[in-house]
């Protein structure tokens, strides 16, 4: 005789009562309803994804090395220059004038999918790496000190600073923020207005001041 399971409804697995995912019609039909319901938000969607291919083609054109996934959509300008690569991921938004420039042929910037960038200038000699569902105000986002600190920094070959920058997954990063070479910020952390951040910050927190400080743990 075959064994009676006495599980009760709560004990099920959650796997298994999770709604099937959305086939490509019915993602289409919503889309369509939206539009219908909201059609200012639906002009200002197209125009931003419209911009998007557009830049794709302009860049490809004049042989900037750029790079995006699926969804790009820009609402302000993408002002790409250097000879390096900038490479986004999917649905990517661009807000007012974003920069990410280039100054060497190695030099990547990088940003996850998911991730909206309005008004960040990049200043990239190595690697900037933005992870994804990151939220970038108009900060400036530096992997070199571009001039030696030295008091001899006027000779052509007077040391100059150069480290990555990596932003991880969820950072948000608030307007008038310096992020000097070698900082590394750790996921699902803030960068509050104006702060200057050097050095290693962890997860999960809150960072502010100049020079930037944890001031505070984020619960979950």
């Amino acid at each position: 005789m075959p064994e009676t399971s006495h599980q009760s409804p709560e004990h099920v697995d959650a796997r298994s009562a999770r709604p099937a995912a959305p086939t490509p019609a019915r993602r289409v039909a919503c889309l369509v309803v939206r539009a219908l319901r909201e059609p200012q938000v639906a002009i200002r969607e197209g125009r931003a994804i419209l911009k998007g291919f557009w830049c794709r083609v302009w860049f490809a054109v004049r042989g900037v090395r750029f790079q995006a996934g699926r969804n790009l959509r820009i609402d302000g300008r993408l002002v790409i220059r250097g000879p390096g690569q900038v490479v986004f991921g999917d649905n990517v938004r661009v807000g007012m004038t974003v920069t990410p420039w280039t100054y060497t042929s190695d030099s990547l910037i990088s940003v996850g999918n998911d991730s909206f960038i309005n008004g960040t200038s990049f200043g990239c000699h190595r690697e900037i790496r933005v992870g994804e569902r990151a939220i970038l105000g108009q900060a400036r986002i530096m992997d070199t000190d571009f001039h030696s600190v030295e008091i001899d920094r006027h000779r052509p070959d007077a040391p100059v600073r150069v480290a990555p920058v990596v932003l991880e997954d969820n950072v948000w990063v608030a307007a008038q923020v310096g992020i000097l070479p070698g900082t590394r910020i750790g996921q699902n952390s803030v960068v509050g207005f104006g702060a200057v951040c050097a050095g290693v910050f962890p997860a999960n927190v809150i960072i502010a001041g100049n020079p930037a400080k944890v001031t505070r743990t984020l619960g979950r």
